[in-house]
């Protein structure tokens, strides 16, 4: 191979430490990363009627060139060709993506995807539950799936077995249910449910199915997750689109982690693997070149400035003894689209 096309391939395939690279032009959003922090799945929105999802190879904070996953034309409940959109990615322990895709006009299915530009699979077929299925989530065990499904009329929260392909319905409500995420113990589930213009956040218990009310107030509480026994989520109390982090600790003690932050597109709170840290943005454009990462039990925070504009969503992970942030922003004022960049933090925790 000559030097030019060396030069080439290398700048095609590899990115400089940062910036995860991917075909074409569009807003880059939603990182999330793998359960080893070898793999970084995210969106990306060209605002041509698609959403396309991507994954990359990551060591540290280098990034090889993302890879465009392919969904299937035929042969499955997809099988369309326009107005494709696959999102919301999460990882099972195993190393696989598990997304929800849908065509135009069609309904929303999940499919599971290794990294390396394989073909999809869909993850439950039509025949074992029709309609719209969304907001997957994976056991930390890997032995049982949750996700939404509105075959009743309305959202409520269903579990796979993944070793036999049980199925159970987790709730039954007239509200909508969203953002189904495992504790980490495998005994709880969380989830949100709307009712009435408001949202509010509940775990299941999973051994005797008794719910409990506890995110709720004015607004919604939304996007809720475990750090460690500390559980955080979104506020809109203090009023109609403006978010607060808040975390409540294992003793029922609530406190606001930062007001008036940016909320993810689709992101819960970004906590780090150890559950030590939760990173945020504000929502004010004036402070948004700035990214900062709080204890969750409030007793320190760090700025993480930027050279660039906008910064939302970030999304963090810890390798062999670092820490690594990953955040979508705008390169530079002015810029047309958002780009995907990774930093390593680990000197400033």
């Amino acid at each position: 191979m000559s030097s030019v096309l060396l030069l080439s391939f290398l700048m095609t395939n590899f990115a400089e430490a940062g910036e995860v690279r991917f075909s074409g032009e569009g807003h880059a959003f939603h990182p999330v990363w793998s359960h080893d922090g070898r793999h970084l799945a995210f969106e990306v929105n060209r605002f041509a009627g698609d959403v396309e999802l991507f994954i990359a190879g990551v060591t540290g904070d280098i990034s090889d060139a993302a890879v465009k996953v392919s969904l299937p034309a035929s042969g499955s409940a997809f099988g369309g060709s326009k107005g494709n959109v696959a999102a919301n990615p999460t990882w099972h322990k195993d190393g696989f993506a598990l997304f929800e895709a849908a065509n135009q006009g069609g309904k929303y299915r999940l499919y599971f995807v290794q990294p390396g530009g394989g073909t999809p699979s869909e993850f439950i077929p039509t025949t074992q539950m029709g309609g719209n299925l969304t907001f997957a989530t994976i056991s930390a065990d890997g032995q049982t799936a949750a996700f939404i499904s509105d075959q009743t009329g309305h959202g409520d929260v269903y579990a796979l077995n993944t070793q036999n392909s049980a199925m159970t319905q987790l709730t039954s409500h007239d509200g909508t249910e969203s953002f189904p995420m495992y504790k980490a113990s495998g005994n709880e589930l969380l989830f949100t449910r709307k009712k009435q213009d408001a949202e509010d956040a509940f775990s299941l218990s999973l051994s005797t199915y008794d719910e409990k009310l506890i995110g709720s107030g004015a607004g919604d509480q939304t996007r809720p997750i475990y750090a460690g026994n500390t559980l955080l989520y979104f506020s809109s109390e203090r009023g109609l689109g403006t978010w607060d982090l808040i975390a409540t600790a294992p003793n029922g003690s609530k406190m606001t982690l930062g007001k008036s932050v940016k909320l993810p597109h689709r992101s819960r709170p970004a906590i780090s693997p150890d559950g030590k840290w939760v990173a945020y943005v504000y929502d004010d454009p004036s402070k948004a070149g700035t990214l900062l990462l709080s204890r969750v039990d409030g007793s320190k925070t760090v700025r993480v400035p930027t050279s660039f504009e906008a910064c939302g969503e970030p999304a963090l992970t810890q390798v062999n003894g670092r820490t690594v942030l990953a955040f979508t922003a705008l390169p530079a004022s002015g810029a047309d689209w958002r780009f995907l960049y990774l930093m390593d933090i680990s000197d400033k925790l």
